[in-house]
């Protein structure tokens, strides 16, 4: 598919206490685990990070952004002026396993006329999993401009486009817990290691936020 895949990796990673990036899932960073899944989708992917030195093991393209210190936002915004492609694929660098086909069908839902395609998963919404046309990138540029960092709230005034599950269902994909799982904290990290190993029922009590 001619689309470009941007993986923000520009996160401060305050809950988990290190680089959720670079964690290790059974042998491999969850980054590389990332970019390993989103090959099947395209061959154009990029890393926006302002510590381009952590990730040049990937042997991918890595820009920095031009608003450094101002959240995710500012990372699509740095993503979108470097793509060359229409498509593109927005992914956090915390979400281990991730879906290529998930991934597919949210780039497809742009030919619909769409700015942006987000999924909805039980009411919660993901656009840090979601398509974007590159033709937003300067309504991005003025909210940035104007200190307006919310994503939500940029996202009230384009044309987007809720992929709930029956959506994807009429895409013949069913939905996994695990497509748009995330790691905030140490204790996510350890139910994604459990996750990896197979294991069930495995429950964690609530973070404190360390």
């Amino acid at each position: 598919m001619q689309a470009t895949a941007i993986i923000l990796a520009g996160g401060k990673s305050s809950r988990m206490g290190r680089n959720k990036a670079l964690l290790e899932i059974g042998g491999r960073t969850v980054i590389e685990m990332i970019a390993n899944e989103l090959q099947d989708l395209t061959s154009h992917i990029m890393i926006v990070t302002n510590s381009p030195e952590e990730y040049h093991f990937l042997h991918l393209p890595i820009v920095e952004d031009e608003w450094k210190g101002m959240g995710p936002l500012a990372g699509i915004h740095a993503g979108l002026s470097h793509s060359k492609t229409e498509k593109n694929l927005i992914v956090a660098c915390d979400m281990p396993f991730i879906s290529a086909e998930v991934g597919r069908i949210l780039l497809e839902g742009l030919e619909d006329g769409f700015q942006v395609v987000i999924p909805d998963m039980e009411g919660q919404l993901h656009p840090l999993y979601a398509a974007y046309h590159k033709n937003i990138l300067p309504w991005i540029t003025q909210s940035m401009n104007r200190q307006q960092l919310s994503i939500h709230r940029f996202l009230e005034n384009m044309p987007v486009k809720i992929m709930k599950e029956g959506d994807f269902m009429s895409s013949h994909y069913i939905l996994k817990d695990t497509d748009f799982f995330n790691m905030n904290n140490r204790h996510a990290f350890l139910h994604a290691l459990n996750i990896y190993k197979g294991s069930e029922g495995i429950s964690f009590p609530e973070s404190n936020g360390s």
